[in-house]
């Protein structure tokens, strides 16, 4: 099991969330690629290479006009497709000044970009994310930047047997007792964890329940940028779970670069809609408990970096599921790398 995986550019990756970009442009690196994202005079995103065609001056240290992005160094302008559209004391503007731009899509509150071959990136197989804009539903969301290779970011989020010893608002007895059930779709692992009769972690407490619940933990998985998770719990032998989940955990997974990566969540629920107490707990619960993670995998990342001889990690029967992810992965590795290669230039 190799500690680390390359980057999936044939992909749909969260750059931000619709809040972000305002009035100026947000500069972002996604799989190692310098990203100016902005909105266009309509309101419409787009997204280019960072860097100015002339000094290589980073665009997102600009302005927007219009529906162009102007660099900040010396006034040249690119429109939303890349093409240098005017130069400052210059008629004369030749294509070579041209920059690279990304397919972008916003959906549900959530920008995405296409970092490969723009003639693949087909907005129907853009992940749901429709739970952080659904008007009957609660929602907090924020932004942590992990430390760690995109490979261990998933590898944590898909054994969640390491609650019990890191999160001390979402540990609680049963995971480490129950197997975890998984399934393999295509290119979608699915998982499921039930536990009867167990006490509640501290997440549900501070929202008000407490007693025996039977309890449970579902997700779905595309690799590399999409993971799904949902927790429910009801009292002992109310009901046959799973019932509507509690709550809703959606996650984005975005390699920023080889050993960091920018991991997006929206935590949704669908009781106290309108109690912004409620809210606060369940913002406050989850950011700690992502802060948790950072910790961890920026220690993890540290050990794997001072290893010279590039050992295979460990696995333990928890980790089935992360690899079956990790074959997934493997599997759109070899596709993309058996295509041929788009060679992105400046234009």
């Amino acid at each position: 099991m190799r500690p680390m995986a390359p980057f999936i550019r044939d992909q749909w990756y969260v750059a931000a969330f619709g809040e972000e970009l305002a009035a100026v442009p947000l500069g972002r690196t996604i799989c190692g690629e310098s990203i100016a994202l902005f909105r266009r005079g309509d309101g419409a995103v787009a997204a280019l290479q960072d860097r100015c065609s002339h000094r290589w001056y980073p665009l997102s240290l600009g302005r927007i006009v219009g529906d162009a992005l102007q660099c900040g160094y010396h006034g040249a302008r690119f429109d939303g497709a890349g093409r240098c559209v005017l130069i400052p004391g210059q008629e004369s503007i030749p294509a070579s000044f041209d920059i690279r731009s990304y397919p972008t899509h916003e959906r549900d509150g959530v920008i995405f970009v296409w970092l490969g071959d723009a003639a693949r990136a087909d907005p129907t197989v853009i992940p749901d994310w429709r739970l952080n804009a659904a008007p009957d539903w609660a929602t907090v969301r924020g932004i942590h930047r992990m430390p760690a290779n995109y490979q261990l970011v998933l590898d944590n989020l898909l054994d969640l047997t390491h609650v019990a010893f890191v999160h001390k608002n979402l540990g609680g007895p049963g995971v480490t007792d129950n197997p975890l059930q998984f399934s393999t779709d295509g290119d979608t692992v699915h998982t499921f964890r039930m536990m009867r009769d167990v006490e509640l972690p501290g997440l549900f407490k501070a929202l008000g329940k407490s007693g025996r619940f039977d309890r449970w933990q579902k997700q779905t998985v595309r690799a590399p940028s999409y993971v799904y998770f949902e927790a429910g719990a009801e009292p002992v032998g109310s009901n046959n779970p799973p019932a509507d989940p509690h709550h809703v955990v959606i996650q984005g997974v975005t390699p920023e670069t080889e050993t960091s990566t920018h991991y997006f969540w929206s935590v949704a629920r669908h009781f106290a809609v309108e109690d912004e107490a409620t809210s606060k707990a369940m913002r406050d619960i989850s950011s700690d408990a992502f802060d948790e993670d950072v910790a961890v995998l920026a220690a993890q990342q540290r050990s794997i970096d001072s290893d010279g001889a590039n050992r295979p990690l460990g696995a333990f029967v928890c980790d089935a599921a992360g690899t079956a992810v990790r074959r997934v992965l493997a599997r759109k590795l070899a596709e993309e790398n058996s295509r041929t290669p788009i060679v992105a230039t400046d234009r």
